[in-house]
């Protein structure tokens, strides 16, 4: 019986730890969407990530027993672009395809 419970739980147990969050992240085209999602994808425990253009809007699905939301913001920005209040290093900035250069922009 308690094997029967633990199978009807076990995909209960695991969807408590989905989280979504949502947060702006700066840039300018299809190829910061395509930087900005590989970036969140790199934190261990993100289920998936999108960027609206339009919005400016990240989208990141993860589990929060494996990965942190202060973590994939910092892979973000890790890889040139700003996180709401957090910027990114003028090294990390300046690495980024003219296209995707949003300072002064916005």
């Amino acid at each position: 019986m308690k094997t029967l419970l633990l199978f009807f739980l076990a995909p209960v147990i695991m969807m408590a730890a989905e989280q979504t969050a949502t947060f702006k992240v700066s840039g300018n085209c299809n190829s910061c969407k395509k930087t900005i999602t590989k970036a969140a994808n790199t934190v261990s425990g993100v289920r998936s990530s999108d960027w609206d253009k339009n919005t400016k809007i990240a989208t990141v699905v993860y589990d929060d027993a494996t990965a942190k939301l202060p973590d994939i913001k910092q892979a973000i920005v890790n890889a040139g672009y700003d996180v709401e209040n957090i910027k990114a290093t003028d090294e990390a900035y300046n690495k980024l395809h003219s296209c995707c250069k949003y300072r002064g922009k916005e």
